[in-house]
C-alpha cells in the first residue's frame, strides 16, 4: 500500500492490482480500510471473472464522445419517447461531451465524477444535477456491459439526491375555476379529458378512436403522438385500459358526432389533429384566462388527476394500474392524500391485545396526582 502526503499536509492512501502485466492504481482515500476495501472488491471481481471463463483485461482505447453518440442514437432513440431522447442528447451536448468527450472511457475516474457533481451543484437543481448524472452513468453502464470497461468508476459515488418536496396539482376548486374559463377553447375536451383519466400528453395527441369503445365504456391507452410522430407504444411499453367516466363519455361521444377526423380524437376546428408542441403555450394561455394563481405544467395535470383520485377514497394500487406506472413505488407518493392513509394502519398498532383492553388509561395530569396522593399519605 501507498502512503502519500498532499499539499494540505494530511496522508492518503493509495491500493494497486495487477491486471496481466499491468499495474492499476486505486483512487486516493482518505482511510487505510477504504483502500484495502477497494483491493478487494477489484481481486474479487477479477478473480470472479476469471472463474466464468472472461478475461479481465485492459480493454482497448474508445472516446466517450464515439461511444455516447453511439449509445443515444442506437440505443435511446430506438427504445425511448422522443422528450427522452432530446432530454438525453440535450444533457450530453451541454455538459457531458464538453467535459469528456475527448478522454478514452477506461481513463475516466471517481475524481471526475466528483468534480463534475460539485460544479454542477453551483449552476443547477438538485433535479437538473440529478438528471446529467444518471445519463453519465447510463452511459457507463452500457460500456461496462459490453466490456469497454473493467468496472464503473463512478461506483462508490453517492447518488444525488432531490429535495423533499410536493408536487404541483390543483384541488377541486381550481380544477373548476379552470374548465368554466375555458368552455369555449377547441383544446377543452382535450383538457377535460386529460383531467380526468391521468393520461400523458403524448398519449392524449395519439389517442384515435379505434381505441375508445364506447359500449364498455373504456379508454385503451396503447400509442403515444409527439413531435416525431404516432407510436405504437407508451412511455412503459405497456397498454392499459382507463374507465371512462359519464363525462368523459359524453364528450367523446360530441367529438364522435362531430365527424372532423377519422383517426385522431382530439383536433382542431378544421380537423387536423392536435400538435404536440403546441399544447404547452395554449395551456398556459388558458390558465391566464382563467386567473389560476397557482401555475402548473401541464404533466402536472397528471399530478392533479392522482392526487385528487386519492382524496376522493381511491385506492393505490388501482391507481398504479390506471397511471400506468411499472413500480409501485412511483405510485405511493400519491398515497397520504388518502383520507384513509395511516389511520387504517391504527389496528395494527395495538400491542395489548383484546385480553388487556379493560388496562385502565391514565394520563401524565393524572398520574402526577396520584403520585401528590400517595406522597402525602405516606
Amino acid at each position: 500500500m501507498e502512503k502519500f502526503k498532499i499539499k494540505s499536509g494530511e496522508f492518503r492512501y493509495r491500493e494497486s492490482v495487477y491486471i496481466g502485466n499491468k499495474k492499476i492504481n486505486s483512487p486516493s482515500f482518505k482511510r487505510v480500510t477504504d483502500a484495502k476495501a477497494w483491493k478487494a472488491r477489484m481481486e474479487t471481481e477479477k478473480f470472479a471473472r476469471l472463474a466464468h471463463g472472461e478475461n479481465f483485461v485492459e480493454q482497448q482505447n474508445v472516446l466517450f464522445a464515439d461511444f455516447a453518440n453511439k449509445w443515444l442514437s442506437n440505443y435511446v432513440k430506438v427504445n425511448c419517447v422522443y422528450r427522452t431522447y432530446q432530454g438525453y442528447e440535450s444533457y450530453l451536448r451541454a455538459h457531458l461531451l464538453p467535459r469528456f468527450g475527448s478522454m478514452n472511457l477506461r481513463d475516466i475516474k471517481e475524481e471526475h465524477g466528483l468534480q463534475l457533481l460539485s460544479e454542477l451543484k453551483k449552476t443547477h437543481t438538485p433535479k437538473g444535477v440529478l438528471n446529467i448524472w444518471q445519463v453519465m452513468k447510463a452511459v457507463l453502464l452500457k460500456a461496462r456491459k459490453e466490456r469497454l470497461i473493467n468496472n464503473d468508476p463512478w461506483e462508490n459515488i453517492q447518488r444525488p439526491k432531490l429535495d423533499l418536496r410536493q408536487d404541483t396539482f390543483w384541488v377541486r376548486d381550481e380544477i373548476n375555476q379552470f374548465l368554466r374559463a375555458n368552455t369555449q377553447d377547441q383544446l377543452y375536451p382535450f383538457f377535460f379529458v386529460a383531467i380526468h383519466t391521468g393520461m400523458r400528453l403524448a398519449e392524449l395527441c395519439g389517442l384515435c378512436w379505434d381505441r375508445i369503445d364506447f359500449r364498455l365504456n373504456q379508454i385503451t391507452v396503447s400509442r403515444t403522438r409527439d413531435k416525431t410522430g404516432l407510436k405504437d407504444s407508451t412511455k412503459t411499453k405497456l397498454k392499459r385500459i382507463i374507465p371512462m367516466t359519464p363525462e368523459v363519455r359524453s364528450i367523446l361521444l360530441s367529438l364522435h358526432h362531430k365527424g372532423l377526423n377519422g383517426q385522431f380524437v382530439f383536433v382542431e376546428r378544421d380537423g387536423e389533429e392536435v400538435k404536440y408542441a403546441h399544447v404547452y403555450r395554449r395551456f398556459h394561455g388558458a390558465q391566464k384566462r382563467a386567473g389560476i394563481t397557482n401555475k402548473i405544467r401541464f404533466h402536472d395535470l397528471r399530478h392533479s388527476f392522482a392526487s385528487n383520485y386519492m382524496m376522493n377514497g381511491g385506492n393505490v394500487f388501482d391507481l398504479q394500474k390506471l397511471l400506468g406506472h411499472t413500480k409501485i413505488e412511483m405510485t405511493m407518493r400519491y398515497a397520504h392524500f388518502s383520507p384513509n392513509h395511516l389511520q387504517q394502519s391504527l389496528r395494527f398498532m395495538d400491542m395489548m391485545g383484546e385480553n388487556e383492553s379493560n388496562i385502565p388509561i391514565v394520563s401524565q395530569r393524572e398520574n402526577s396526582e396520584s403520585e401528590k396522593v400517595v406522597m402525602l399519605m405516606g
